[in-house]
């Protein structure tokens, strides 16, 4: 029998280093990779039938007699109803501008060192968000119970249905604004007020100058649906006839009876508002996160340089044996 331990195996020879010749350099990647997705046959299936019900409910409404579409036809570019769709918008801007120049006040005061003065921001926003809008549209309305003359002038000629009601919306939504306004202060660390204070600002110009300009992009979102809702709520003015859109439509089928297709007129030129309120929003967003690190536009223009940096390391990457 032949002795294993006389007759060791050789040892392979390992070099030291690489030395990369001509034609051993790495492929170069011409164009990013790209992973295809999967047919996603569920998602195909639930969209064929969520469009084949909606075509066949549009087409019964289309059909159906008591829906009158001649009626809201005639109705929709109706002066009357043009005039309560201004009248619908004048209330949506300008109290919602009221609205955020109150709850940035009313924000401040929350935030202030002064307890009495956070005490009087907090009580404020827990009023006007805990009473309905509806109720305090009633209330403004009907503020002659209270104070038969203000400022020298009878009270009821003094506010009128339209007045009434912009008071009402831009305390209400102050209330939200606030509390919305307040969210987006703090989402900026403290210790940058810090920093500028430090630098010499005061902190009310580290407010205007680094909080503010990076609480905006946290503060856009929700206003833009917080405007959105207000353009739907300027229809409660109705009850006290402020002639907005709706109190308009009421209005006329008041007098010719078709209750259903004027309503549909309103639903119409709410979604109309509401449209184009929210692609507003959208653009508005998209510009102000355009320079955002991971938002879509910052992708593209950061795929090109990423995908050359990697092109860089993968080619000067030590290759070994």
């Amino acid at each position: 029998m032949p002795d294993i331990t006389q007759s060791p195996l050789p040892t392979p020879t390992i070099p030291s280093h690489f030395i990369r010749r001509t034609g051993d350099e790495p492929p170069v990647q011409d164009a990013p990779i790209r992973a295809k997705r999967r047919p996603q046959y569920g998602q195909i299936v639930t969209g064929f039938v969520a469009i084949a019900l909606l075509v066949l409910f549009i087409q019964s409404q289309a059909q159906n007699p008591n829906m009158e579409w001649s009626v809201t036809w005639e109705y929709m570019f109706n002066p009357v109803v043009l005039q309560g769709v201004g009248v619908t918008i004048q209330l949506a801007i300008f109290a919602m501008l009221i609205s955020i120049v109150l709850a940035f006040g009313i924000a401040l005061m929350i935030q202030s060192t002064n307890k009495v003065v956070s005490v009087i921001g907090r009580a404020y926003v827990w009023f006007f968000r805990g009473v309905p809008m509806l109720v305090q549209v009633l209330l403004w309305f009907n503020l002659a119970v209270l104070f038969p003359v203000i400022l020298g002038q009878d009270t009821n000629t003094l506010i009128s249905g339209f007045t009434a009601g912009l008071i009402a919306l831009s305390l209400a939504e102050s209330g939200y604004m606030a509390e919305i306004i307040r969210g987006g202060i703090i989402s900026v660390p403290t210790g940058q007020t810090d920093a500028g204070v430090s630098l010499g600002l005061t902190r009310s110009q580290a407010l205007a100058r680094i909080v503010l300009p990076q609480s905006i992009r946290v503060i856009i979102p929700p206003t833009g649906n917080q405007f959105i809702g207000m353009l739907k709520a300027t229809s409660l003015v109705s009850v006290i006839g402020g002639s907005d859109l709706l109190t308009r439509v009421q209005l006329i089928y008041g007098q010719n009876f078709k209750i259903l297709p004027l309503l549909i007129v309103g639903v119409l030129w709410y979604l109309i508002l509401v449209t184009i309120a929210g692609t507003g929003q959208h653009f508005l967003e998209r510009r102000l996160n355009a320079s955002q690190p991971g938002s879509r536009r910052s992708a593209k223009t950061t795929g090109t340089a990423t995908t050359t940096n990697i092109r860089t390391i993968i080619g000067g990457a030590l290759w070994r044996k």
